[in-house]
């Protein structure tokens, strides 16, 4: 073995007990968490070596140590701790004799402790692409059904044929990505993770910088399937107006916005009205507005937002202004297509949040446009009906 001992343990531990996943040298079993020596440290993500446990007072009366468990000396444990900071457990090894690690060995125990962890997580994002491809299958049954009901529906066949093929073609990009664009990053980290494998023992540094590429692709695999996520829910979802305090939503996606809005201010007239609408979906609209107007901010003053409603006939205009990069004018109806971004190159975002919005607003049967600050910027401005009547999912 890499510590040259003959005992060794990957070990879970959750609220009430430690699970012996594996082990060497020994016949693993549960216990509970109040008598695991891995647990009394592994939260603080710092290894634990000792080479004569017995002579630690956070240990010398553990029953792995006494006699009742066990009687161990030699102790080393490395926690596994996910880069979300979840703590799952534990690689451990263990002596009933004292024993010393040289340097060499402690490094190599670490590396195969991030090991484990990476093949943890690997298997973590296999199953969440399987439950994501599974939604995506139930999406098209569910457009297949809509499609055999266009029979039973000639009243309102041309409208309903429109809408179902660019829902269609909405799905079928989004299918494409979770087969392609999404699977893509995952590559990368298996293609890194096998590398490191075959040279761990080196104690190479590059091994660090594919670990820190690795952790770069899983993130931006996890921020484009939380933004298809929210797209695809906000035309199935279903859409439940009711009696609502803009105001009130307004803070709630503001809250939500906290991290991202230093430097910034964002004007609030008190006297927001009470809108009939779904709060839920229009939270998200709002959120999604708000948090494009504190990231597309300009560089040269300091970021100002301007949130507005009025009545306008029989419908309520809410707006939301900025001063920031703002959007040109050939551009302004594109953005709200999928996938567009005005500025590719830059890699912020992913061009699926103002097809949200105009998703919940074509929900309440409102509309959404895209204008010029006065003064630089973007006004993006949407209607809702004073009696929302919710629209059907798309």
């Amino acid at each position: 073995m890499v510590a040259g001992v003959p005992n060794a343990t990957l070990n879970l531990i959750d609220e009430n007990r430690q699970c012996q996943l594996t082990t060497h040298g020994f016949e693993g079993s549960d216990t509970a968490r109040s008598d695991s020596m891995c647990a009394v440290r592994f939260t603080s993500g710092e290894v634990t070596y000792l080479p004569d446990a017995s002579l630690d007072l956070a240990f010398a009366f553990n029953p792995w140590v006494t006699g009742l468990l066990g009687r161990v000396r030699f102790y080393f444990s490395a926690p596994l701790v996910t880069p979300q900071g979840y703590a799952l457990g534990s690689l451990c090894v263990f002596h009933t004799e004292r024993h010393e690690l040289t340097d060499e060995q402690i490094d190599r125990l670490k590396d195969l402790a991030q090991v484990i962890l990476a093949l943890f997580e690997r298997r973590r994002q296999a199953r969440a692409n399987a439950e994501l491809a599974a939604e995506v299958r139930e999406q098209h049954e569910q457009l297949e059904v809509a499609h055999a009901d266009l029979g039973r529906a000639h009243a309102e066949r041309a409208a309903t044929i429109v809408e179902l093929r660019r829902s269609n073609s909405e799905l079928e990009q989004f299918a494409g990505v979770v087969s392609h664009d999404l699977a893509a990053p995952l590559t990368v980290v298996n293609g890194y993770l096998e590398l490191i494998e075959e040279r761990i023992a080196r104690n190479d540094p590059e091994s660090a910088r594919w670990i820190a590429a690795s952790t770069r692709a899983v993130g931006r695999m996890q921020r484009l399937i939380t933004s298809l996520l929210t797209y695809a829910r906000a035309g199935h979802a279903p859409c439940r107006p009711e009696p609502t305090k803009l105001g009130d939503l307004v803070d709630q996606a503001l809250n939500d916005l906290r991290g991202s809005r230093d430097g910034a201010t964002v004007e609030v007239p008190p006297d927001l009205p009470v809108i009939e609408a779904d709060p839920t979906l229009i939270r998200q609209l709002l959120q999604n507005l708000l948090g494009n107007a504190l990231k597309y901010r300009r560089p040269d003053r300091p970021c100002h937002i301007e949130v507005s409603a009025r009545p306008d006939g029989e419908q309520w205009r809410i707006a939301v202004a900025d001063n920031g990069l703002g959007i040109p004018k050939a551009q302004r109806e594109r953005v709200f297509e999928m996938f567009t971004q005005v500025d590719p190159a830059s890699g912020q975002g992913h061009g699926v949040g103002l097809s949200t919005c105009q998703r919940i607003v074509d929900r309440h049967g409102g509309r959404i446009v895209a204008a010029e600050t006065p003064g630089g910027g973007t006004t993006v401005v949407f209607t809702l009906p004073m009696r929302t009547r919710a629209a059907a999912p798309s």
